[in-house]
């Protein structure tokens, strides 16, 4: 078992193609990381990919390969977040003003999430498309900015991206879970990465991609900024999609899906198979959607070690991130 240990710099370096190193290890692997907390990861060649069931043979870097490569469709909507980064609630919305209606019906079932399924899915859905992906920007498929698809990015304060993914991996049952503490989960996304790569490297991949495609539409929803005005949120999301649904729709598309409504509806509606991946048995989909939980999980050395972190490696970021609404 190798040991996931290195430090930013010794990371592998880019090469002709997207996949930017390879590790050396097979299809699914699993690593220690410094604390001996072990990781099942798919190897996707230069980044760890959520191993979900992809396909019989598990061929991670092929499938990373296929989706940047796919063909996409001038009327499709793209939505590409870190994990943790209120995927889900913003989904939901983009769906009902797709649809045009505040009922909760979960367009998952009508959606294409990239990350996990074949080339074929994607192919026999109608348009327009909506697809969905946590890969990083490198994986995103080349034709969305080739044909100017409409592509929206969720950003959230990385200090509750970490707890939220931190509290989400570690309800998943063994061997997917992260056992250990959310101190060791901390030092381990700080100094290495953990699933779809490391979270500052993915944005900063993804501000140099958009400086890359002045024309191409790209909306950027940043988490805190949806919270503090999800009215306004909304309406700008019906702008940007041009889906032209009325104002009071919009609110009604608001309540609805509030945290509470989302919750009990994820509750609800969670297929057996995914209800069976978490001990407890519940969803952790939507915990707790506050600004700020980090408060409840940092100590100082922490605070210390991220604040340094971040300003070395994020000094050029151009989103300010609000880590309270108080």
């Amino acid at each position: 078992m190798s040991s996931a240990t290195r430090k930013r710099e010794e990371r592998p370096k880019k090469d002709d193609g997207p996949v930017i190193g390879d590790f050396g290890m097979p299809k699914l692997a699993q690593v220690a990381d410094r604390f001996g907390n072990t990781i099942l990861f798919g190897n996707a060649g230069d980044y760890w990919h959520i191993p979900f069931p992809i396909g019989s043979n598990n061929d991670f870097r092929s499938h990373a390969r296929a989706v940047r490569s796919m063909e996409m469709r001038p009327d499709d909507i793209l939505i590409c977040s870190y994990p943790k980064s209120g995927l889900h609630w913003q989904q939901e919305m983009v769906h009902m003003l797709m649809q045009k209606t505040s009922e909760i019906t979960s367009g998952e079932t009508s959606m294409g999430f990239l990350d996990m399924m074949p080339q074929a899915h994607f192919k026999a859905l109608p348009s327009p498309r909506f697809l969905v992906t946590h890969m990083p920007y490198r994986y995103v498929p080349k034709q969305a900015f080739e044909k100017n698809v409409k592509i929206i990015h969720l950003e959230r304060n990385p200090k509750d991206v970490f707890v939220s993914f931190y509290n989400h991996m570690n309800k998943n049952v063994p061997p997917l879970d992260y056992a250990g503490t959310f101190e060791q989960f901390f030092y381990l996304n700080i100094e290495v990465g953990y699933y779809y790569g490391d979270l500052f490297d993915y944005l900063m991949e993804w501000q140099t991609g958009k400086e890359a495609h002045p024309d191409c539409p790209i909306f950027t929803s940043v988490y805190e900024d949806m919270k503090l005005d999800p009215i306004g949120g909304v309406k700008k999301l019906n702008t940007f999609l041009g889906t032209g649904c009325s104002d009071e729709l919009c609110e009604q598309i608001t309540l609805a899906c509030s945290f509470d409504k989302m919750k009990e509806h994820k509750e609800k509606t969670a297929q057996p198979e995914m209800v069976a991946m978490f001990k407890d048995k519940k969803i952790p989909f939507y915990r707790k959607g506050d600004v700020g939980d980090w408060k409840n999980y940092f100590n100082d050395a922490m605070n210390d070690e991220y604040d340094k972190e971040y300003k070395r490696r994020m000094s050029d970021y151009k989103t300010v991130y609000k880590y309270t609404l108080e």
